[in-house]
């Protein structure tokens, strides 16, 4: 494959972008990165901290000091703050809803993108998010865009929150992925979108190992059909 490269991979919620990442991650030995919890985070801790999440000004002032530590391994992408890691805190229904709301401000995703760009400086990466290969970083060698239909995708995500003492409604999610689409997709700033070089997957009726399988060739530019997954 030659240097250690920038491979994004972009998709609405739902569509397998994290565990595709991750896996992907792990079989180049790239560092995975997490857009979305950094989303997260800034929205767990200003709530914590209660600043506004809707106000740029207190944002603003807030992320100046705000410096989450980053660590990715095997497991995955980790977040630590004042000293303890958040990972499973930020993954919360209710901090996805609060991430939601702070990505619609330009100085937050601006934030974040530099973080990721400090981060990725020296290849060797696979980043996921909504604007990975438009925004943040448009000259990947290698960009990815997984898509599902809607019932997957809401499904897929109830079962990310099944720990939860009472998971939401089907119904429910479905109606709130829909109408964060919606959002994501009309923002000024970096709208969900597919990357004009992106190589779209759908994921609705594909497995984990197979929709790995089809990136991993376009990587190494070999037939899907002859590549041979090894146990991870």
């Amino acid at each position: 494959m030659g240097p250690r490269e920038i491979i994004t991979i972009d998709g609405p919620a739902g569509a397998g972008k994290s565990t595709v990442g991750r896996l992907l991650a792990q079989s180049l030995g790239y560092l995975y990165l997490d857009s979305g919890a950094f989303y997260r985070a800034v929205a767990w801790q200003a709530r914590r901290l209660g600043v506004s999440l809707d106000d740029p000004e207190p944002l603003q002032a807030f992320l100046k000091g705000f410096a989450p530590e980053v660590t990715a391994d095997d497991r995955g992408f980790h977040l630590v703050i004042d000293g303890a890691e958040v990972t499973e805190e930020i993954r919360s229904a209710a901090a996805g809803r609060d991430a939601s709301r702070v990505a619609v401000q330009p100085l937050v995703r601006e934030w974040v993108k530099e973080h990721l760009r400090h981060l990725a400086k020296n290849g060797g990466v696979v980043t996921d998010g909504r604007d990975q290969g438009t925004a943040v970083f448009p000259g990947a060698a290698h960009k990815f865009y997984l898509d599902a239909s809607l019932a997957t995708r809401a499904e897929r995500r109830r079962q990310d929150w099944r720990q939860e003492s009472e998971p939401p409604e089907l119904t429910g999610i479905m109606a709130e992925i829909a109408a964060r689409d919606l959002r994501d997709s009309s923002r000024s700033e970096a709208p969900l979108r597919v990357p004009e070089d992106a190589v779209v997957i759908d994921t609705t009726d594909l497995s984990i190992d197979e929709v790995l399988k089809q990136c991993l060739a376009r990587i190494r530019g070999i037939d899907s059909g002859r590549l041979e997954l090894k146990p991870s």
